[in-house]
């Protein structure tokens, strides 16, 4: 399977723009971390991958892939099947909903929360009416770091919490998405780490300033925190931070997604708050 294009290379094309074509062949279809210039970013590159290869989410991408198959039948919303949703459920080990009837793949939200990211970075697509491999899925052997970088920035811009239906549907949902970048910031700024309990209070204080909530709403309060567990839950399952006890420790794949993180807000002319959560 091509990696990102298909040769377009004639008999009857002109021999400098069929050179040219080559070359950007070659390119796409060397690994990212091949295409560093200098050995010391070239041994960075390969860390990352190793990090990337490594993160639960690639490995649940793999997962999903070779249940894909050849192909899966896919619903008239462009779905996997109540019975494809269930035993993929099985094969990642999802619990049964508590009220133990599956519908739909809806009711397994682990399932469709995976199945629409896979579906955003391009790792699965729809084809007529089967749910296929998609363009990306190669990617995920061979290049694990470039279709991670894909896949982190497609969660990104739908938003860790709330972008594939994660079932949170508190009005400030989309508001603690949009702070993943500067709090992303903020980290890198703070040394690469910093203590759950002073994000949380960080984000409550912009929740509630934001909102007009009274800063002793504890009820309120619980809800931001859950939020907040959620968003560094979802940023270790990238492998990109880790949380050990009451500290949120970036790794290098999270200062690589913190880089993009600001780039992609720059790009749409919000540059990132840079309250950082304080250490303690």
């Amino acid at each position: 399977m091509p990696r990102r294009s298909s040769s377009t290379r004639g008999r009857g094309a002109d021999p400098e723009v069929a050179s040219a074509l080559t070359e950007i062949e070659q390119v796409l279809d060397t690994p990212l971390a091949e295409l560093m210039d200098s050995d010391e970013d070239r041994a960075h590159a390969a860390v990352l991958t190793r990090q990337a290869d490594a993160a639960p989410a690639i490995a649940r991408f793999r997962k999903l892939v070779a249940f894909v198959g050849s192909g899966r039948r896919a619903t008239q919303g462009g779905k996997l099947t109540r019975a494809d949703a269930i035993a993929l459920g099985d094969t990642l080990g999802v619990s049964a909903p508590e009220h133990g009837v599956v519908h739909s793949m809806e009711d397994l939200p682990e399932v469709a929360h995976l199945f629409r990211w896979a579906m955003a970075a391009d790792v699965v697509a729809i084809s007529g009416t089967k749910v296929v491999a998609g363009s990306w899925s190669v990617e995920l052997e061979r290049d694990p770091l470039t279709v991670w970088f894909r896949a982190a920035t497609a969660l990104l811009g739908h938003g860790l919490l709330d972008g594939f239906q994660r079932g949170w549907r508190k009005h400030y949902v989309e508001f603690l998405d949009a702070s993943v970048p500067a709090l992303l910031a903020a980290m890198i700024e703070a040394g690469g780490e910093a203590q759950l309990a002073a994000i949380q209070n960080s984000a409550w204080e912009q929740v509630a300033e934001s909102y007009g909530y009274d800063l002793d709403d504890s009820s309120e309060r619980r809800w931001v925190d859950r939020l907040v567990q959620g968003i560094v839950a979802q940023l270790a399952d990238l492998g990109a931070a880790e949380r050990r006890g009451p500290v949120v420790t970036l790794t290098e794949l999270g200062g690589a997604l913190a880089a993009a993180a600001i780039a992609l807000t720059d790009d749409a002319g919000n540059p990132p708050s840079r309250r950082s959560p304080k250490r303690s």
